[in-house]
């Protein structure tokens, strides 16, 4: 059993990622449509892990699926947010394919933030189907280990996520992948803490904001402790000190009153904190050298 709490203090060394290569071929990213059973046609950004120049055949790879928080995969000109492009890279610089599914433009739609949970026309129920999805289309492309995929979410991505896991525990589909491991950052854990759901036992990391005002972390930290009582679970939980919602961002913390979905009727804050980013980063990059950077024994 693995169970980790800690508040953060000190920086963390930014580990180097096991398998990066230099001489790897790069390669851009692609968009994909993945067609639902719904009828929706999911679009997605597909980026195949690197591979060597010497090689004859493709290896196969890890893979990451990421999925978008309540803003939408894309910054305001268009192009993908500068958390999800950074993030692409830094898999892709680790030698792991990723896949980043739109599930609000293939609706039409582009932020859902501003708009109440009981309003939204797109629930989290739909976006675990457009991750199962999603997964199945992953494990079959070539270059892909099967074997080795892991998925991870910010915000509403991250509730995703961790109810992915629930679904996959309570409602097991034929064919489905297993999961090498997930990661979420500051998710909301509410409904999992008072329906005491039970996940799928897959090595789990949650990160989380001492102040977030959006999605709180103790919910989570609570709901966590459930998890580990069962028998061989892998769950470790970050709370860092002075962080609100967003931590792992650029951008400086402002009050947003234009979200009714916090704690306050004033709003919610949302910003980076540098500590807690370079810290929520290094420990990221272990979690996913660990679950991912060896190959699984047949």
């Amino acid at each position: 059993m693995r169970f980790k709490l800690f508040y953060s203090r000190k920086s963390l060394v930014l580990m180097a990622w096991t398998g990066a290569c230099l001489a790897a071929v790069a390669s851009p990213m692609q968009r994909v449509e993945l067609p639902l059973p719904s009828g929706t046609v999911l679009r997605a950004h597909w980026l195949p892990a690197p591979q060597s120049a010497a090689q004859a055949q493709p290896s196969a790879q890890p893979a990451v699926l990421a999925l978008h928080g309540c803003g939408g995969l894309y910054a305001k000109g268009g192009a993908l947010s500068s958390r999800y492009r950074e993030t692409a890279d830094t898999l892709h610089a680790a030698s792991y394919a990723v896949l980043m599914p739109d599930s609000f433009g293939s609706r039409g739609l582009r932020d859902v933030c501003q708009t109440r949970y009981s309003d939204r026309t797109l629930n989290v129920n739909e976006r675990v189907q457009d991750a199962r999805a999603a997964l199945v289309w992953l494990a079959a492309q070539p270059g892909v280990d099967a074997q080795r995929i892991g998925v991870m979410g910010w915000s509403n991505g991250g509730t995703t996520t961790l109810n992915l896991l629930v679904q996959r525990h309570t409602h097991p589909q034929e064919g489905e992948p297993a999961l090498a491991g997930a990661a979420v950052f500051y998710p909301g854990c509410g409904p999992l803490l008072k329906h005491q759901a039970v996940a799928d036992s897959v090595p789990l990391l949650m990160q989380l904001g001492a102040l977030d005002d959006w999605t709180p972390a103790q919910p989570c930290v609570d709901w966590a402790t459930t998890l580990k009582a069962r028998a061989g679970s892998d769950v470790t939980v970050h709370v860092y000190e002075g962080s609100y919602h967003g931590f792992d961002g650029k951008d400086p913390v402002r009050l947003r009153g234009d979200v009714p979905n916090g704690t306050s009727v004033q709003g919610v804050h949302q910003g980076g904190n540098p500590q807690a980013r370079t810290e929520s980063q290094a420990a990221l990059q272990s979690f996913w050298s660990r679950v991912l950077g060896a190959r699984k024994a047949p």
